[in-house]
């Protein structure tokens, strides 16, 4: 097997566990490593026996595709030149800092007939795999993605930190044009939003309320889908899936709750979700999203096919990520003013 070379560019939290993946894969040799911070880069680097390096154009000539985990600010900077150079990039999400730095990603791509992926890596996650494949066609998605604060990601707000991923998930169910856009925030921790709640509204008469916060105490990930097959939950730390699927009997409509006896009714109560709206709870397989990630984008770097989550999927879930920040109005904690604005776009 022709092993494809490797590289990574950012040696911060991401950058680090994209490179100690890639080290140990048999289809892949990680080559280098880059990072304007000589610690930073040597540190890992020296974990993984690769090259050190401080800029991205040193790639050029040693890699064929390279992870971009350097901070959302210089996405763009960093990706159109390797692009124009013949390079192949799993870029992490978001693709880019703004609308016109997103489309100038996917154009390049185009041009030059390079591989972009983006890293939006919860489409790798089996248990939300698993909860599409119960539910049918979606009508109706409610996510709640809550973390504590970590000091990480301080160029973007929570919208584009975490939203972002539920905003794509959302997006790849197909759910046609959005029409309508409804959002408020909560500001703790300085300039950018820190908690959202939004409301997206589609033209095939899906709604998706999606919630985020980097400012909670614990940690929650957790999606509900009602679909035409299910009402099926998904929780992604947890690992597990439940699903409330209709009977035979309520499928062929024959079920009317107000027909049965009242003498039979307690009985029937009790046994609800097991002959009525049938309960089971899945256990999610154990899994690597990101290695899963790591598969996708080195399979489509050596057939030259498309990736799961491509340069253009990156930019529709930017764009709708850039219409929740466009109208949010946010409360700042502990200000006797009621409401600020932030800026949709991210800090330089």
């Amino acid at each position: 097997m022709t092993r494809t070379k490797v590289a990574v560019i950012g040696c911060g939290h991401l950058g680090t566990i994209h490179a100690r993946l890639l080290a140990t894969r048999v289809d892949a040799e990680l080559v280098a490593v880059v990072d304007p911070v000589p610690e930073s880069r040597q540190r890992v680097a020296e974990a993984h026996g690769c090259r050190a390096l401080a800029e991205p154009q040193e790639l050029v000539g040693l890699a064929d595709a390279v992870v971009v985990a350097a901070p959302t600010c210089l996405h763009a900077e960093v990706s159109l030149p390797l692009l124009s150079q013949g390079l192949d990039l799993l870029i992490e999400k978001p693709i880019a800092a703004d609308r016109r730095e997103a489309d100038e990603i996917v154009a390049a791509a185009d041009r030059h007939g390079r591989i972009v992926a983006v890293g939006h890596v919860e489409r790798f996650n089996p248990a939300w795999r698993m909860a599409v494949e119960r539910c049918g066609r979606v009508v109706a998605v409610e996510s709640a993605r809550l973390a504590p604060f970590t000091f990480r990601s301080l160029d973007v707000g929570v919208v584009l930190d975490l939203m972002i991923h539920d905003i794509d998930l959302v997006l790849s169910l197909e759910p046609g044009k959005l029409t309508r856009v409804e959002s408020q925030g909560l500001v703790a921790t300085g300039g950018h939003e820190d908690a959202v709640r939004a409301r997206l509204v589609f033209s095939s008469g899906l709604v998706a309320d999606l919630s985020a916060s980097r400012i909670h105490p614990t940690l929650s990930r957790r999606v509900s889908l009602w679909g035409t097959q299910g009402v099926v939950a998904a929780d992604f730390n947890a690992k597990t899936v439940e699903v409330v699927a209709p009977s035979p009997v309520v499928k062929r409509g024959e079920f009317d709750a107000a027909a049965v006896p009242p003498a039979d009714r307690a009985a029937l109560k009790d046994r609800f979700f097991a002959d009525i709206l049938p309960r089971e709870t899945l256990v999610v397989p154990d899994a690597n999203a990101i290695a899963s990630e790591h598969d996708d984008f080195l399979a489509a770097v050596r057939s030259r096919r498309p990736a799961l989550v491509s340069a253009s999927a990156g930019a529709a879930a930017l764009d709708v990520a850039m219409r929740v920040l466009d109208g949010l109005v946010c409360v700042r904690l502990g200000a006797d003013l009621p409401t600020v604005s932030v800026s949709s776009r991210v800090a330089a």
